[in-house]
């Protein structure tokens, strides 16, 4: 009798903390997606910016700083461990980044070919057009802040929620996935392009086997920072 209810009660802490972890997510999921706006609005009210890649930067800016208060016994105690462990992290990080950006490639590949005639997805689409139109900043968003937010976001936010790897890594890639996709979205006929949930959910879930298995933000965040610091180079150079 006491063993039983010794299991209902961890069943109901456990219920109750995975509860607990997903409200936080859910937090840290519209922080991400409302946060930037929201703080360039009040800026806005004071000093009228016409620029949307300045808005875009005082926006994305000021919520990294917001998330880093928030966060900021992770990230310095995250950072202190990084000399542990280098080899074994640096390790993982080239295995699954590679993993996954070997299968982002090939399906981005297929999609590309097969569905859209060579086309590309609306959302890569757009990005050329930012980076072409202001090479520098689009590259400070999308190099330093945006790997930062999406990271701690989509990656430490939804950690705790699962204990099994595969299914933390696959939800975080799914939702990752999803949300880049749906960016190049404009209207019902547009649906087809959730395709691109594969490639792009594909590097989520590598980033997050990486995380689940160093234990370290930084090395997501840099790892991050280090893919897209190559594909935005690349299409400077190339586009």
């Amino acid at each position: 009798m006491k063993k039983n209810l010794e299991r209902i009660n961890t069943t109901l802490n456990n219920i109750e903390d995975k509860g607990k972890y997903i409200l936080i997510f859910i937090l840290y999921f519209l922080g991400f997606v409302l946060g930037p706006s929201l703080f360039y609005s009040i800026v806005n009210k004071f000093y009228p910016i016409d620029d949307i890649m300045i808005a875009n930067l005082i926006g994305n800016g000021l919520y990294s700083v917001f998330i880093f208060i928030i966060l900021h016994k992770v990230l310095i105690n995250d950072f202190k461990k990084l000399k542990k462990n280098k080899i074994n992290n640096m390790r993982i990080m080239f295995k699954w980044w590679g993993i996954g950006l070997a299968i982002m490639m090939f399906s981005n590949l297929i999609i590309n070919e097969i569905v859209f005639n060579g086309s590309i997805a609306a959302n890569e689409e757009a990005n050329r057009e930012i980076i072409l139109a202001s090479p520098y900043l689009s590259i400070f968003l999308a190099v330093f802040l945006a790997p930062f937010v999406e990271e701690l976001t989509f990656r430490y936010g939804l950690r705790k929620i699962f204990k099994n790897v595969w299914f933390y890594a696959i939800t975080s890639g799914v939702i990752f996935g999803l949300l880049h996709a749906i960016a190049g979205i404009e209207s019902a006929k547009d649906l087809i392009e959730l395709l691109y949930i594969i490639p792009y959910g594909a590097l989520g879930f590598a980033f997050s086997v990486i995380y689940y298995k160093t234990d370290n933000i930084w090395v997501n965040i840099f790892t991050h920072m280090l893919h897209n610091g190559i594909v935005y180079s690349m299409l400077l150079l190339f586009v």
